[in-house]
């Protein structure tokens, strides 16, 4: 069986809503060795936004969901 890629990207966006440090927290992800997007979680943990490189554009989200969705068809749909 094959793991999961979306559970993947799940399990680094959920870390980033674990932490406790207070630091905005910020993830990048990578598609053949380059950095395809990031992902940034507002302080107040509300608010995500993703940075997508390729075509210089940001969208922002309040769904954990939606963004590991954005960022499954960034890195995998072709």
């Amino acid at each position: 069986m094959t793991k999961s890629k979306l559970m993947g990207i799940l399990n680094r966006l959920i870390a980033m809503l674990e932490d406790e440090s207070g630091v905005e927290q910020n993830r990048r992800f990578e598609k053949d060795g380059n950095v395809a997007c990031q992902v940034t979680l507002s302080q107040d943990k509300e608010t995500w936004q993703l940075e997508e490189y390729q075509n210089n554009e940001t969208f922002s989200f309040d769904d954990v969901d939606l963004v590991a969705i954005e960022v499954y068809d960034l890195l995998f749909d072709n």
